[in-house]
């Protein structure tokens, strides 16, 4: 050992050194294995809260590390000195953290010291002491902790496809003026095409003048104010963006948290949506137009076809042959049959797809029926067809539009009735919740119970197959010298019940009659 060793004077020289220098220090004597403590820095006792009596003269091993949790700890400060002992080199071990008694208040908390080992060589170039200094690092590592958990919070931000940001107020005068980027994800960042380590403490207004001129700035500047959270819809048009977004704002600490679920792409389709239901409107106008035309500009032809037909028949009828006459006949025919397509597509035409509530009131269905039955009276008699009808309900709608759903139907279920036979017609109702609605009807309207009503006829009917094809304008199942009719009566009983938010379907076997079931809201 060297002479500063065994040198009382110089030990006790050395000794009043170490005390009065800063850092936690302990001088320990190179007497490996128990490297006895011969000196204490000030701020080491301030630190471990130990009086100086109990530490000099000791073995650091017996002050420090008695108990079995800490011997893992003993093993590698035993390890450390040695090897400077036996190097005369530094030193430095690995962060250790414990738990230890705060000051003030003595509840253990944890704490992370960094301990270095380094060699004090003498005159003659032997080791003499060895200073084992510990730095505290907690708030080192604390703040690399703090700078991890803020990368895993940002990458675990970013992961959202929603924008979010939290902001922190500027004041001025008392007053806020903008707000400052406290947290952002990259969703949020990509509006200003960028990143959001690059937004991190920049203003909002630096980067998006346009807000202070809309509700992403005057509302989180109320919820900040007021602590009163905020739902709003925004479309922000400024600084070259154009976004509609619902936004959500709630402050916390001291701070505004803002959330958006950006529903641009929703808003243009329905921006395109009303261009194109503009567009089909003005279509309809214009066809309405052409059947208005159509309905008068059209049949004065046809009549003058019919008339002059029939003044040609009744001034030329000693010198037609049968085949003129035959073919002044089809004319007639023709022009009778042209004129009834005519007037049906303009019916049809009349009748909006789009159930129009405003339009409608309170409609019996029974007084419907019974104007049918006596503007069809002349058809029952002929056919000395027998009708039953129920009562029926009271629904919302257009009368003029429900008479003439039942007037088709009714005439359908006399016109098909089988030869030679008297045609039966029942006309009944009933109550259905929506659940118990068949699959096809699909209504509009959305109400829980719909009325039931069914006309039934014993007539030729129809192979099943048929039964969507039947509702198709133009869709004929008979040829028209079998059964008169232009193949658009049906097509409107469909274009009514949907524009009274409901529907209609067919069941029905050939030989058995035929079943038109009427589904209209309760």
């Amino acid at each position: 050992m060297s002479t500063i060793a065994t040198s009382k004077d110089g030990l006790a020289f050395y000794s009043l050194l170490i005390n009065a220098m800063p850092g936690n220090h302990l001088v320990l004597l190179p007497d490996a294995p128990t490297f006895t403590i011969a000196a204490v820095s000030d701020d080491y006792l301030s630190a471990v809260s130990i009086e100086r009596k109990a530490l000099v003269g000791s073995s650091i091993f017996n002050v420090f590390f008695t108990g079995r949790s800490k011997q893992s700890i003993a093993v590698q400060l035993l390890q450390s000195l040695t090897q400077v002992v036996q190097t005369k080199q530094t030193h430095l071990m690995a962060d250790q953290p414990f738990e230890w008694p705060y000051v003030q208040t003595d509840v253990l908390e944890w704490r992370v010291w960094r301990p270095i080992n380094k060699p004090v060589i003498g005159h003659d170039g032997e080791l003499a002491y060895i200073i084992h200094t510990i730095e505290d690092v907690t708030p080192e590592v604390q703040l690399v902790e703090i700078s991890q958990a803020n990368q895993y919070l940002q990458m675990i931000i970013n992961s959202f496809k929603e924008p979010m940001q939290v902001l922190q107020p500027v004041f001025e005068n008392g007053e806020i003026i903008d707000f400052r980027f406290k947290l952002t994800n990259q969703a949020y960042a990509s509006y200003a095409n960028t990143t959001p380590e690059k937004l991190h403490g920049k203003r909002v207004g630096e980067v998006f003048p346009g807000y202070f001129e809309t509700a992403s700035f005057t509302n989180p500047v109320e919820t900040y104010k007021t602590g009163r959270s905020l739902t709003f819809e925004i479309h922000y048009n400024k600084d070259g963006l154009d976004l509609y977004n619902l936004m959500s704002t709630s402050k916390v600490d001291d701070g505004v948290i803002i959330h958006f679920t950006d529903f641009t792409h929703l808003r243009q389709l329905q921006i395109q949506l009303e261009s194109k239901i503009d567009e089909l409107n003005s279509s309809n106008d214009s066809l309405q137009q052409f059947a208005y035309v159509a309905s008068h500009d059209l049949q004065e032809p046809l009549r003058k076809i019919q008339s002059f037909s029939s003044l040609l028949q009744e001034q030329l009828a000693g010198q037609l042959t049968d085949a003129n006459r035959d073919y002044l006949q089809r004319i007639n025919q023709a022009g009778v049959r042209m004129s009834a397509l005519i007037k049906d597509l303009l019916a049809y035409s009349r009748i909006s797809i789009q159930q129009q509530d405003q339009d409608h009131v309170l409609v019996s269905l029974s007084d419907v029926v019974a104007d049918v039955l006596t503007t069809l009276d002349w058809m029952i008699s002929q056919r000395n067809a027998k009708i039953a009808v129920d009562d029926l309900p009271w629904v919302t709608g257009d009368a003029m539009q429900l008479a003439q759903l039942f007037q088709n139907l009714l005439s359908n279920a006399l016109k098909f009735s089988r030869p030679n036979q008297q045609p039966q017609v029942e006309v009944r109702s009933t109550l259905l919740p929506r659940s118990k609605l068949p699959k096809e009807v699909g209504p509009t309207n959305p109400a829980a119970m719909f009325h039931q009503i069914s006309v039934h006829d014993d007539g030729i009917g129809f192979d099943s197959q048929y039964a969507d094809r039947i509702f198709q304008v133009f869709q004929r199942l008979h040829g028209k010298n079998e059964y008169a009719g232009t193949g658009i009566g049906l097509a409107i009983c469909q274009r009514v019940a949907t524009s009274h938010g409901g529907g209609i379907t067919a069941t029905s076997k050939p030989g058995e009659g035929a079943t038109f079931w009427v589904y209209l809201p309760a």
